[in-house]
């Protein structure tokens, strides 16, 4: 049986989710509840709400029982009853969502995965060109394992990570409270976890839950050190990840980074994507940062921005609706959004190949990580000497 302790956050754990988006989005510490469209909505008075999150109001308006309900022990309301929320059978959200959750018309080509099996560089990589493929987790345990509730029963009183940026955590239960709270509902794009460091406590079981899909199963970042235990000089930089957020929460307009490709696979929820070809004017697709965050990119700007980047006789963009058990291959250098329709959980790996070329990878890595360009440059020497045959990267060299 629940208590309330197990339902709502106490005050320790509304500081910890405080914690969490400051560091995530502290610009919007600035943004003050006067400043906000919605005059009515009721700030806590324990010093933990940040206004801003709830600016465009996309998330959910309740009643005042409702909120009493949702807030629980620990904090109260400022202001009267007459200036909370009225209740709103709709949100912008709910009408966006189902806009969402149509099938795109300019879509990837998909690729069955026991066609791809034994190919190192396929076709999609070799032209750099995002693809979808099915079938990758057939013999997945994660695809049961690594669901929202299995993850919560198991690891919900260990720290996750929401960032390698800031690197601030928060234990999974009381991440689950916040998305179910009044405060989770509200905000106009939620939390949600990027943790590359699940591999250093008992997580590291997950890591045998899924398999590398034997076509992306070649990454020149392995010529550096994997072990934590090495000298930081000679490690790579993080690269698998577990992704966690509920509606509403995703990822802004980002091109990955250090000229990496990814592949992202889906295990449990829905998700909306767009990808930018390489050549887009970052202008135009508002790609800024801070980064806008995906659901009000999408409650501001879609679709009219794909009509402005729209060529005829070349594919500018496309765009995918990615369904549990499918996986999205993010080329490099493509600026792309995504944004969680459902609860979602997905495992991603970002990697390194010779594609689109060797000159176009070490100048990504160059410009943004010198010290690593160093490093790689080292190892590709020693492990890979037929890689530097490139005339184009014998000239940066």
């Amino acid at each position: 049986m629940s208590t309330t302790q197990d339902l709502f956050l106490s005050p320790d754990e509304r500081y910890d989710v405080w914690v969490v988006k400051a560091a995530e989005r502290p610009h919007l510490l600035e943004v003050h509840s006067d400043e906000t469209k919605n005059d009515a909505d009721p700030p806590l008075t324990d010093g933990c709400d940040i206004p801003g999150w709830r600016h465009e109001q996309l998330g959910s308006q309740h009643h005042l029982e409702v909120i009493l309900e949702s807030i629980g022990p620990g904090s109260t309301l400022l202001r009267r009853e007459s200036m909370l929320p009225v209740n709103s059978n709709k949100t912008p959200w709910d009408d966006l969502r189902q806009r969402l959750l149509q099938e795109p018309v300019q879509t990837p080509q998909r690729f069955a995965y026991q066609q791809l099996q034994g190919t190192l560089h396929p076709v999609f990589e070799r032209e750099n060109f995002p693809a979808i493929i099915d079938g990758c987790t057939e013999f997945w345990p994660a695809m049961e394992t690594c669901r929202f509730q299995n993850l919560l029963q198991k690891y919900g009183h260990l720290e996750w990570r929401f960032s390698d940026t800031h690197g601030e955590t928060m234990r999974l239960d009381t991440y689950q409270k916040y998305i179910a709270s009044l405060e989770g509902q509200s905000d106009d794009a939620p939390l949600a976890i990027y943790d590359s460091q699940f591999h250093h406590d008992e997580r590291a079981a997950l890591l045998d839950e899924y398999q590398v899909p034997s076509c992306f199963d070649t990454d020149l970042f392995e010529y550096l050190s994997d072990d934590d235990d090495d000298d930081e000089s000679s490690q790579r930089p993080p690269y698998r990840w577990i992704l966690i957020g509920p509606s509403r929460s995703g990822t802004g307009l980002h091109v990955d980074p250090v000229g990496t490709h990814a592949w992202v696979t889906l295990v449990e929820g829905c998700k909306r994507w767009i990808l930018f070809a390489p050549d887009t004017d970052r202008r135009i697709i508002h790609m800024q940062d801070p980064q806008i965050p995906s659901s009000i990119w999408f409650h501001k700007y879609y679709p009219d921005v794909l009509k402005q980047v729209d060529e005829e006789g070349r594919i500018t963009y496309v765009e995918v609706l990615q369904r549990p058990g499918e996986t999205v291959y993010v080329p490099a250098g493509w600026p792309h959004l995504v944004l969680n329709l459902d609860l979602s959980v997905a495992i991603t790996h970002n990697y390194a190949t010779e594609y689109p070329s060797m000159a176009a990878l070490w100048s990504e890595i160059n410009e943004a990580e010198p010290a690593l360009a160093r490093r790689f440059q080292a190892a590709i020497r020693k492990m890979r000497p037929d890689l530097l045959h490139d005339n184009a990267l014998t000239a940066q060299l």
